[in-house]
């Protein structure tokens, strides 16, 4: 009886003692909270972090501020990036193969899942698409879907991992577009060269190399006539790129990756690139001041934005209008010395009228340029090139 009770009084005391500790914990936790400025940008994550809500009425009826307050808390919380560290290494070591919606591939590769389209969203984009194509006949036409890393580089995704097929996607967008563009096919000069370093191991994007030999496999059909493979030299520009996925996954955040890029050997490459809406111009394709940020993709046309003006030292009378993601941002570069002017345009910013642009550029090629994952989720596609018509209809 005696023992039992030493016993309890002693577990009683552990208990008491380690109630304290985590309340002392706690404390210091919510102090230091309190003590820290907030901070506006994650650079390991590469993303903005929740500033702290404004408590307003509306706010607290409907729940969005308990809902942005736990974003607030969960974003400043101090250490956040030890215990989002030390996470991820528990889950790798538990076996598991995504971290955050990111695939955690074989030989370092990081990859988005496939994204599967909505039928919806897709039927009104392929028949704004067409309805475009019908309006400017005597334009030409062009479309070129980029398969994603776990589409061509299948074999890296982690062992039992399935995704979506985007190559009967493709087929479907091809198959319903019919004639009315023509179809500048990227996977199979992708998968001809998937043993090579065609996408980053820890960001989303193609490299240069796999828009460079993508150019070479359409340049014909877009009425481009030249010897690709001698007419273009490859510089390094950085050594030390470390992507998106990387930072979303908080895997891989050591390596370190090379950017290239690809200039003419034999044609001038001066350029003055307007960026329309920022009212900003320079003479370079490439923002070097990007190489110094946690993006350095975006030293391709400085990143994205919503309308860029790029007029070339071309002796061609064609303009083209690329309507596009990012990743048409390291592909530019090799049309310039064949296009008088080229002209840019990213829906997802862009709230113009798209015949305007055709009008007022004087429009004599368009080429359709975007990720499979981006094009069969982007709802921004129908409204840009449909607003000039629903708006003539009213």
């Amino acid at each position: 009886m005696v023992q039992n009770q030493k016993k309890h009084r002693k577990r009683t005391r552990v208990e008491g003692t380690v109630g304290k500790t985590m309340i002392v914990c706690f404390l210091v936790l919510f102090l230091f909270n309190l003590l820290v400025p907030d901070k506006e940008m994650s650079e390991e994550e590469n993303r903005m972090l929740e500033g702290k809500p404004k408590l307003t009425w509306n706010g607290l009826t409907s729940g969005s501020f308990m809902s942005k307050t736990e974003d607030y808390l969960s974003d400043q919380f101090a250490g956040r990036n030890l215990w989002r560290s030390l996470k991820v290494k528990l889950n790798r070591l538990g076996g598991s193969r995504e971290e955050n919606g990111v695939l955690i591939g074989k030989e370092g590769y990081l990859m988005e899942k496939i994204v599967s389209s909505d039928q919806e969203v897709l039927k009104e984009n392929l028949e704004t698409i067409e309805k475009f194509a019908g309006r400017n006949k005597d334009v030409e036409m062009y479309m070129m879907l980029v398969p994603d890393a776990a589409n061509i580089k299948s074999d890296l995704l982690p062992t039992f991992a399935t995704v979506a097929d985007q190559n009967r996607m493709f087929a479907q967008v091809k198959r319903e577009l019919g004639d009315s563009l023509v179809w500048l096919d990227a996977a199979q000069v992708l998968k001809d060269h998937k043993e090579e370093e065609i996408y980053y191991k820890t960001d989303h994007h193609w490299t240069s190399l796999g828009a460079f030999y993508t150019f070479g496999a359409v340049a014909e059909q877009m009425n481009i006539k030249t010897e690709v493979a001698s007419s273009y030299a490859s510089y390094p520009v950085s050594t030390s790129f470390n992507g998106t996925l990387a930072a979303k996954s908080g895997c891989g955040l050591h390596e370190k990756e090379r950017i290239d890029i690809y200039v003419p050997t034999e044609m001038d490459t001066e350029v003055v690139v307007n960026y329309v809406d920022e009212q900003k111009k320079t003479t370079s394709l490439y923002d070097s001041s990007k190489l110094k940020t946690r993006d350095q993709y975006a030293v391709f046309m400085g990143g994205n934005t919503s309308l860029v003006d790029i007029k070339t030292v071309s002796e061609s009378k064609r303009r083209l209008l690329v309507i596009k993601d990012s990743f048409a941002n390291c592909f530019v570069p090799f049309l310039t010395p064949y296009f008088r002017e080229i002209i840019l345009v990213d829906p997802r910013y862009y709230s113009g009228r798209i015949d305007e642009v055709m009008e007022t550029y004087r429009i004599s090629d368009t080429l359709f340029l975007y990720s499979g994952n981006t094009f069969f989720q982007d709802n921004n596609i129908s409204g840009v090139l449909g607003r000039e018509q629903d708006e003539s209809e009213e």
